[in-house]
């Protein structure tokens, strides 16, 4: 057994748009990644994908609008929805999705 602290992960997480994984459950991987300036448009097609703040705030956009997420708070990106990711300042995101999910879109 092994405990995390997404304190110190946060600080070893500082190139953005570059997830790194911390955790698999059950073919659900459990990432860490810094945003920074905004991602490009994609889908998953087969895939969920789950945002929570950690630290700072955070917009996701899909095509019915933007929802501004801050500390503690969560957005669920249902597969097949068309969305970025996008901070003005450094923000960091646990993501949780199914491992094979590509973390550069498809």
């Amino acid at each position: 057994m092994k405990k995390v602290s997404l304190k110190d992960l946060i600080k070893e997480v500082q190139d953005p748009w570059q997830p790194k994984d911390i955790a698999y459950i059950n073919h659900t991987a459990l990432r860490i990644a810094k945003i920074k300036g905004e991602y490009k448009w994609h889908t998953h097609r087969n895939e969920d994908e789950f945002f929570l703040v950690l630290k700072g705030k955070i917009n996701i956009d899909t095509d019915e609008g933007s929802i501004e997420l801050k500390e503690n708070e969560g957005f669920l990106v249902k597969r097949g929805t068309r969305h970025r990711s996008r901070a003005k300042k450094a923000a960091w995101i646990m993501l949780v999705e199914p491992i094979k999910t590509k973390t550069k879109g498809e």
